[in-house]
């Protein structure tokens, strides 16, 4: 779960304010807190470089506090992959993160969580099958933590993706379905509009591109509703498409358009963040604290 930016930053600002008057570490334990749930709201929203800032704030929260704060080590270089999945040609970088997270942490969830991420880089970079099949072995919604239904609902439509990519349609159908059904069972919006959207590439692969649309627009008004821009413009890249495979130029042209203003922002956003001093925390592997975090404050 995210909390609003409007809520998250006035948590963190009367956390702020009595840490003036009180240095407690349980103070600095929720300040981390709210400060992990603004990072991952800026990513859902694209702000990516506002995102980092708040990252860069984690790291210094942290370091200072380090001795009482340890476990959090996991989610901040989970935060960085996750963050660094985002940037283009940041996937080596995410990958590195996620393998540095899982040297800080024994709990089954976060685990299965930061795996569940590490098979979506590989997928995107196209890992050797053997490689490939392994990591998805281990991460099947059987093998996930017991009475966690987001994880199971996640490793559902990776299993699908990952059958898509393999040609095997009806194999990928039926694993993004159970999907659906258990992303809307608990309210995992951006899960189902996920699923919605490989099951209209699916729908499309088959030449269906009447329910294919329909698809997408179901995920559509769950990405603008978010909101979410990189459902977005999955959604409206989709749609430009299977406009014009229905020869709908008008429509076809309308989307486009949309999309290359989302990709505009986007692209605006991540140059933004990739320039910033704070990007350089993507370094900190193996350090104990990031070597660019306190001298920035």
């Amino acid at each position: 779960a995210v909390v609003s930016t409007q809520s998250g930053h006035y948590g963190r600002d009367l956390i702020e304010k009595q840490r003036t008057y009180d240095n407690d570490t349980i103070l600095s334990a929720y300040q981390l807190i709210l400060l992990e749930q603004l990072v991952l709201t800026y990513l859902l929203h694209g702000n990516t470089s506002k995102a980092l800032k708040e990252l860069h704030k984690c790291t210094n929260v942290y370091q200072k506090h380090h001795t009482h704060l340890k476990h959090h080590r996991v989610a901040l270089h989970t935060a960085l992959g996750l963050y660094a999945m985002v940037l283009p040609d940041g996937l080596d970088n995410a990958q590195a993160q996620f393998t540095a997270a899982l040297k800080h942490t024994a709990e089954p969830e976060q685990i299965a969580f930061i795996k569940l991420n590490s098979a979506i880089v590989h997928l995107k970079q196209g890992l050797p099958s053997e490689q490939l099949h392994s990591l998805l072995e281990s991460i099947e919604p059987s093998k996930m933590p017991n009475k966690c239904h987001s994880l199971k609902a996640s490793s559902y439509c990776i299993q699908g993706i990952a059958a898509m990519f393999e040609g095997r349609l009806p194999d990928a159908k039926r694993k993004l379905r159970e999907t659906v059904v258990m992303a809307n069972k608990a309210d995992l919006n951006k899960l189902t509009g996920c699923a919605f959207l490989l099951l209209a590439s699916i729908f499309m692969k088959m030449g269906n591109y009447k329910d294919a649309i329909d698809m997408v627009k179901s995920a559509s008004e769950i990405a603008y509703r978010i909101p979410d821009t990189s459902l977005q413009l999955w959604s409206v890249d989709l749609l430009a498409t299977l406009h014009g495979k229905s020869e709908q130029p008008e429509e076809e042209a309308h989307f486009t358009t949309k999309k290359l203003e989302i990709l505009n922002t986007m692209d605006s956003e991540t140059s933004k963040a990739v320039n910033l001093p704070e990007h350089n925390l993507l370094q900190w592997l193996d350090s104990e604290f990031p070597a660019c975090s306190m001298s920035m404050v």
